[in-house]
């Protein structure tokens, strides 16, 4: 039987060395550019990732937010990042990302197998944490495929092998 919090953990672990690992070794050029094709920036999809775990995985348990959030990102929708725009360097972006992921962490290690089932927001906690799992996941692929574009391909020769 697959012990569900344990599987939840590894997911977060990897989800958080994932993202590090994409922007690791960037200029920020390739952090704030636009291209290919009009697309949003790595920089914008690494803090909109930041935001995203933020407001379902930390807020609804802490009921405060753990990072403060440009509402460039927050407000995404309505708000699309404008070229120019000024984001965090790389290293404070990754910053954000690895503490924000270390909280998120501290908060599923403390919550019995119970308490992961309970609806800290409108769907069960560890729904949410499938959700942000997948959200960055997308954004990922989403993210490989434009640092490919951009030929920075030479990155991401293959996935590397993790084990818990």
């Amino acid at each position: 039987m697959i012990d569900l919090k344990l599987f939840i953990t590894y997911q977060l672990r990897e989800m958080k060395r994932e993202l590090s690992d994409a922007i690791a070794g960037l200029s920020e050029e390739d952090m704030s550019s636009h291209e290919p094709c009009g697309h949003w920036p790595v920089a914008w999809i690494a803090e909109h990732c930041s935001d995203v775990a933020d407001r379902f995985l930390y807020h609804p348990v802490k009921e405060r937010f753990f990072l403060e959030h440009d509402p460039v990102i927050d407000n995404w929708a309505k708000q699309p990042p404008e070229p120019g725009y000024q984001y965090p360097s790389k290293d404070r972006i990754n910053e954000r990302w690895e503490t924000l992921c270390d909280a998120v962490l501290g908060v599923v290690e403390v919550l019995s197998l119970e308490d992961l089932q309970k609806s800290f927001g409108k769907e069960p906690y560890v729904e949410s944490c499938l959700r942000v799992i997948n959200h960055t996941n997308v954004h990922l692929r989403s993210l490989w495929c434009v640092l490919g574009e951009r030929r920075i391909d030479e990155k991401f020769p293959e996935q590397a092998p993790w084990m818990p």
